[in-house]
C-alpha cells in the first residue's frame, strides 16, 4: 500500500514537472514565433479560395486577397490555427493590416503574456502588418 502511494506521488510530481517545463518552452506562448510560423507557411490555393489552378501560395498573399476582395477562408484558417495552439477562448487577439484596411481575429482582453508586431511581404506589392497579443 505504501509503495503504491509513493508511486502515485512520484507520477504526480513527474506530470507536474512536464507541464511546467512545457509551458515555459519558447514557442508555446511566444507571439513572435507564432506569427513567423503562420505567415511564412505556404498553402495550396484551392484550400482557401475557389481557383482554377492549385499552386502553392504564401499566407500573406492569401490574406491580401481576402482583405481586398473578401474572398477565401484564410482568416478562418488562421483562427483555427490560433484556437488550436491556445486552446481556450479569449487567449489571443490578432490584427492584420494591408493597404489601410484591417481585419481582426480573437478577443482583446486581459494582460498579455506575449506580443509581437511583424511585417510580411506580399508577392504582388506591399506588405501586411500583423500584430498578435497572447493572453
Amino acid at each position: 500500500m505504501v509503495d503504491a502511494m509513493i508511486f502515485i506521488v512520484i507520477i504526480g510530481l513527474a506530470v507536474t514537472a512536464m507541464f511546467s517545463f512545457n509551458n515555459n518552452e519558447k514557442g508555446t506562448n511566444d507571439a513572435s514565433s507564432m506569427l513567423e510560423s503562420i505567415f511564412t507557411a505556404k498553402i495550396r490555393t484551392n484550400d482557401l479560395i475557389e481557383a482554377d489552378e492549385s499552386g502553392l501560395v504564401g499566407i500573406p498573399d492569401m490574406v491580401a486577397v481576402f482583405i481586398l476582395t473578401g474572398e477565401g477562408t484564410v482568416i478562418d484558417y488562421i483562427k483555427e490555427i490560433l484556437d488550436s495552439a491556445m486552446q481556450r477562448d479569449g487567449a489571443y487577439y490578432m490584427e492584420i493590416e494591408y493597404q489601410g484596411r484591417t481585419v481582426s481575429i480573437g478577443t482583446d482582453k486581459g494582460d498579455p503574456i506575449s506580443g509581437s508586431v511583424k511585417e510580411f511581404t506580399v508577392t504582388y506589392g506591399g506588405s501586411i502588418r500583423t500584430s498578435l497579443m497572447l493572453y
